[in-house]
């Protein structure tokens, strides 16, 4: 009986076929799991690149002057910085954050009669620090990654800016030398030192290459409010426009020396 049973389990044993072990399902989709990853891996890469030769880098410097209730207005230093992207090769995005000042006086008003809170200083004169973010779009009239030197654009959006201002007091000391001193003031009725605004622009660009870009631009700012300069008595809405020049960097370089469309990038105007 014990040789039949070797023999019967001899004969189990002939009977497994090499080749016929069943493998787990898994294991049978590992190359198309693989050429899957392969090729969305490549698309997010392509993607990417994409993304970056469409976005860049701006940074600008200028001037910028408010308009509102003060006939003496003083011009200050305006410095802009932000992304600049590409939605199309005519329309751009920008987010840009711009810090400035505004100031101005007249000599008319009398401090304690508008919250100048200082009766060393008769004139009335105000300054206000400035911290803006806006988001515009612009339009291209011409299409400089398609080989144009230079393009006019237009622009419009919306922004919301920061200020608080004060009162700059000039008066004499006890040895007569005219001294300046900031004073905080009053506010003329309540209100936010947050409001919103709504830029305007126009302005000219050159490619100085495929990856970079200067950029001449004027913007006006729409406010909804008299409160930059803290009086109201005339009822009028204060305003701030600006003039900067600046540039415009690509974060990724265009490779191969052709624009995004393909066309090569020969710095000159193209040929129908």
């Amino acid at each position: 009986m014990r040789k039949n049973i070797n023999e019967g389990a001899r004969g189990k044993s002939l009977a497994i076929v090499p080749g016929k072990i069943k493998r787990h399902p898994c294991l049978r989709n590992i190359p198309v799991i693989m050429t899957l990853a392969l090729i969305f891996f490549c698309a997010a890469a392509l993607q990417a690149q994409q993304l970056t030769q469409r976005m860049g880098f701006e940074i600008s410097g200028g001037a910028m002057r408010y308009g509102g209730s003060m006939p003496s207005v003083d011009t200050k230093a305006a410095v802009s910085f932000g992304l600049h992207y590409e939605l199309t090769d005519n329309i751009h995005l920008q987010l840009i954050y711009t810090a400035s000042e505004a100031g101005g006086g007249d000599s008319a008003l009398v401090n304690l009669e508008h919250f100048g809170n200082d009766i060393r200083s008769n004139t009335y004169y105000f300054r206000s620090n400035i911290n803006e973010i806006t988001l515009t779009a612009s339009y291209d009239f011409f299409n400089l990654n398609e080989g144009f030197k230079f393009t006019p654009f237009v622009l419009a959006g919306g922004g919301l800016y920061n200020f608080k201002p004060y009162q700059v007091v000039e008066y004499k000391n006890d040895k007569g030398a005219l001294r300046k001193e900031n004073r905080a003031m009053e506010q003329v009725e309540p209100f936010s030192n947050w409001q919103v605004n709504i830029p305007l622009g126009v302005g000219i660009k050159w490619g100085i290459s495929p990856n970079t870009q200067l950029k001449l631009e004027g913007k006006y700012r729409i406010l909804f409010n008299p409160y930059l300069d803290n009086f109201i008595a005339d009822g009028k809405n204060d305003h701030f426009y600006s003039i900067s020049l600046g540039f415009i960097f690509r974060l990724s370089k265009i490779s191969g020396g052709r624009s995004r469309t393909g066309r090569k990038d020969c710095n000159c105007p193209p040929v129908y």
